[in-house]
């Protein structure tokens, strides 16, 4: 099953499959540092993760329209026919609700890069980021709505098989502490699971 976000919601319900990243470069930046009204402007763009066997996670991020200050994450995911997401898109994976990140200040902290890495310190611009009741969907021309093993799936044919997202309905409202951390074009959100924040997932810049 391929499922979408992990900024929102890595910890708490497993919505996305995180593509964990290497390290980036060693000049680390500060969304507080862009001189902007904003503590959080500097991630303002469109974020893209590593190719993960025809899935790609996209992240757009941008101010809140009420003056607060917050952010609006609008993630979606990516699949191609070619396991290494070369040539055209065949389906795309989105939510109905668009998430809210609130600031919450920053914190220095111990986060490992990689699955077999050491831990690096990256200064965290913490927030606290929620969604309203929201659903799952995926459109794409060849996408089917298929009922598989008594749950019904959205699939599409790739080069070596078919790659299916569940249809698990409305999901209910959620809140999820977590943060963005930037280093050069590199952007590492991390998330609170069990009192630790840890890796969710690493972006490049679009």
């Amino acid at each position: 099953m391929k499922t979408l976000l992990a900024v929102l919601a890595g910890s708490a319900a497993a919505l996305l499959t995180g593509c964990g990243g290497g390290g980036g470069g060693s000049t680390q930046q500060l969304a507080g540092d862009s001189g902007t009204t904003s503590p959080l402007a500097a991630y303002i763009g469109t974020w893209q993760s590593a190719c993960d066997d025809h899935d790609r996670q996209m992240l757009v991020i941008a101010l809140k329209n009420d003056g607060s200050g917050s952010l609006e994450l609008t993630p979606t995911g990516e699949t191609y026919f070619k396991a290494d997401c070369s040539g055209p898109v065949i389906a795309t994976d989105g939510m109905s609700a668009k998430i809210t990140g609130k600031p919450d200040g920053t914190a220095d902290m111990l986060i490992k890069l990689a699955e077999n890495a050491a831990a690096t310190s990256l200064r965290v611009d913490k927030f606290t980021s929620s969604v309203p009741a929201y659903a799952f969907q995926r459109s794409g021309t060849t996408v089917k709505y298929v009922l598989r093993a008594n749950q019904q799936q959205w699939c599409v044919d790739v080069d070596n098989g078919e790659s299916c997202m569940w249809d698990e309905g409305m999901q209910p409202a959620l809140s999820v502490p977590g943060g963005l951390s930037l280093r050069g074009n590199d952007l590492y959100s991390v998330v609170l699971d069990k009192g630790v924040y840890v890796l969710d997932m690493h972006y490049v810049k679009k």
